[in-house]
């Protein structure tokens, strides 16, 4: 007969291996600690974190790059900072419409981008979820706005594609809402990124066990 942890280890809701899809950790410092750890300081169960960086190998139709013992799938992507080191925002444009058109463009590549990442969640028939790109913490108004802006339309390209997936969205919109919870203007902090993992574990939990619908987290 199995005994009740081992019941429990088995049971879908726990998270084994998770494996984030993008680079929503890659310019954070979490220190020197593993990044388990780090993200989770007393987990119940020991588990495992796979980080799947690079965009292009995770293309639509093909979920070869993520691990076959992987129990849960998250996807990230690291927003603001990518706006702004793209220099999206700082480049001349004459009118407008030339900068609704810029902007356009960017979130076409980048819903591609998604759209690949989400074939590839799905493919492997997993409990995932999909989060919101973080929002910027600009100590200057205008900047401030422009980013604002500019990550709205890719936030709308995300909730689109999670609806049509039927995939679950974790707003980090509204859960990373505090100065501390960034380390920058860009990044969070580790008590911002501890505060996103401990809403996406609450999450994941409940996707797992009522799968289905889709549902909002924050």
């Amino acid at each position: 007969m199995a005994t009740d942890s081992v019941r429990e280890a088995d049971s879908p809701d726990v998270i084994r291996h998770l494996v984030l899809l993008g680079d929503a950790l890659q310019n954070i410092d979490l220190g020197t600690e593993e990044i388990e750890s780090a993200l989770m300081p007393k987990p119940r169960n020991p588990w495992k974190l796979t980080v799947l960086q690079t965009l292009r190998t995770l293309t639509r139709g093909h979920a070869s790059e993520i691990p076959r013992d992987a129990t849960h799938i998250v996807i990230s992507i690291e927003g603001a900072w990518a706006i702004e080191e793209s220099g999206l925002l700082q480049g001349g444009t004459h009118t407008i419409s030339e900068a609704l058109e810029k902007l356009a463009t960017a979130a076409d590549e980048f819903e591609s981008i998604l759209d690949g990442m989400i074939a590839a969640a799905r493919e492997t028939g997993l409990p995932a979820l999909l989060c919101t790109l973080v929002p910027a913490r600009f100590a200057k108004l205008p900047q401030q706005r422009a980013i604002t802006t500019a990550l709205a339309i890719f936030n709308d390209r995300i909730l689109r594609r999670a609806i049509a997936a039927r995939l679950s969205i974790v707003d980090l919109r509204v859960v990373c809402n505090e100065d501390a919870d960034y380390a920058s203007e860009t990044l969070l902090s580790r008590a911002g990124v501890r505060k996103a993992a401990n809403v996406i574990r609450a999450a994941l939990y409940e996707v797992s066990r009522k799968p289905g619908r889709p549902r909002v987290y924050f």
